[in-house]
């Protein structure tokens, strides 16, 4: 459970971040080196908190989220 905390910290940071820029697991997961399975379950449970987090495209295509600008 610790590691699932961690990783959604480092996620909320990702985003906060990068405002307005979505991102998709796959891309969160390889830049800090982040289990792909706990970074989809972090931008899960993040998704179902909105706002201030938004549901988009990343660059690569996949499905993403992102911190909504103020």
């Amino acid at each position: 459970m610790a590691d699932d905390d961690l990783t959604e910290s480092i996620v909320r940071r990702h985003l906060r971040d990068q405002p307005g820029e979505v991102s998709c697991a796959l891309w969160m997961a390889r830049v800090p080196n982040l289990d792909l399975s706990a970074t989809e379950s972090a931008l899960a449970a993040l998704a179902e908190r909105r706002p201030p987090f938004a549901p988009g495209r990343c660059d690569c295509g996949g499905e993403g989220l992102k911190l909504l600008l103020r």
